[in-house]
Parts: structure tokens; C-alpha cells; sequence
């Protein structure tokens, strides 16, 4: 008996992911036995690298988004962060970054999102929904933040590449706080915000007096 012949066509080139094979599983189902049409879409599929400092992504990196739709049609939101948990040890800052990639043109659509910092699993996983419905740059800039966590640094993404500004941290996760707080002097130290996120999940007062 001939042996029958096999191709790898089907299989060679995608994301060696157990989701995915998965969800593309079930999609074939779909079209054979229920007339569905849907094609799995292996752009915006989210994953991590559990590292000890994990890096979680979904969508097109800078430069697959530079290659489909040209220099000139992307833009580049990025920005280090310091979680509060690295403040109070004192670890280094520029460890941690988030990187946004979006349409120029208005609404900026979101191409793709890069994490790099603790609980980056987490954090891809939920904008990864957002991004497949088609979540704009202005869209996520109206998204209010949970404080304090590290996935509220996705929605204060301000600075482009191709602004040249300084993209390193520039404060701690006190002065975070402070401005939110409206507080006239933003100089407060590490234990200091320790101390008042303390009394936050306490239910003791969160800020002095005249602050909310």
C-alpha cells in the first residue's frame, strides 16, 4: 500500500502556541459541519514569555507595522515605568517598558502592544481583547486606570518616538498620585506613598485633608 503523501503548508509558519492550535481547531470545524466562514486571525494573537521579568505582546511589532503600512503611517507610543513594588525595594526602573504601536493617521488604530514588567501575562491579556475590536489610540487614552498597577501604564502612554522626547521615568508611583490628588508639592517619598496606599486598603484616609 502507497504511502500517502503529506504537506506541512497547513502547519509551517504559525505561532507554535496551544491557543492557537486550538482556536484554529475549532474555527475549521466550524466551516466544515456548521457554514461558518471565519478564518482564524493570527495578527492579533496575545502570548508571554514567562521570564523572570515576563514580556507579553499582541499584535504587529514595530517593525512587521513599519513593513505593512510604511514609516510614515506609524506611530510609536512608548515609555519605562516603575512599578510601585520596585520602588519600595529600590530596583532599577529602566527595566520595565511599555511600547504601543499605532496608525498615524486619526483614529490611530492600534496595531500592536508590547509589555515588558511584572504580570505581563495579565496585562496583554486584557488589552488583547480591545485591540481585536479595534481599540484606538484615543480610545485606550480615555481608559481610566486601576492605581496601582502596572497595566495603568498602558493608558498613560503619552510620549511618540517620533516626539525625541525623554521616555525614562521621571517620577515615582507617589507622584503618580499626587497628581491625580491634585496635590500642590509632588515630592513624597517611597515610604510616604507606602504609608497612604496602606490606609487606602485599610479604609483610613487616603490623602490629607481638601485633596479629593
Amino acid at each position: 500500500m502507497p504511502l500517502r503523501r503529506t504537506s506541512s503548508r497547513g502547519n509551517a509558519g504559525r505561532p507554535e502556541l496551544t491557543p492557537i492550535a486550538i482556536m484554529a481547531g475549532r474555527l475549521l470545524v466550524q466551516r466544515l459541519f456548521g457554514g461558518s466562514s471565519d478564518l482564524m486571525d493570527y495578527d492579533n494573537v496575545p502570548t508571554t514569555v514567562f521570564t523572570p521579568l515576563e514580556y507579553g505582546c499582541v499584535g504587529l511589532s514595530e517593525e512587521e507595522a513599519v513593513a505593512r503600512h510604511g514609516q510614515e503611517h506609524v506611530e510609536v507610543y512608548h515609555a519605562h515605568y516603575k512599578p510601585l513594588e520596585f520602588t519600595v525595594a529600590g530596583r532599577d526602573a529602566s527595566q520595565c517598558y511599555v511600547k504601543m504601536v499605532c496608525l498615524r493617521e486619526p483614529p490611530q488604530l492600534v496595531l500592536g502592544l508590547h509589555f515588558l514588567g511584572p504580570n505581563a501575562g495579565e496585562v496583554t491579556q486584557g488589552f488583547a481583547l480591545g485591540i481585536k475590536c479595534g481599540a484606538s489610540y484615543a480610545q485606550v487614552m480615555r481608559t481610566v486606570g486601576i492605581h496601582p498597577t502596572c497595566s495603568e501604564e498602558v493608558v498613560k502612554l503619552r510620549i511618540s518616538k517620533r516626539s525625541g522626547l525623554d521616555p525614562t521615568v521621571t517620577g515615582c508611583c507617589g507622584m503618580a498620585a499626587g497628581q491625580v490628588w491634585g496635590a500642590s508639592t509632588l515630592s513624597w517619598s517611597a515610604c510616604e506613598m507606602v504609608s497612604v496606599e496602606r490606609k487606602c486598603w485599610t479604609g483610613g484616609p487616603c490623602a490629607p485633608q481638601g485633596w479629593l
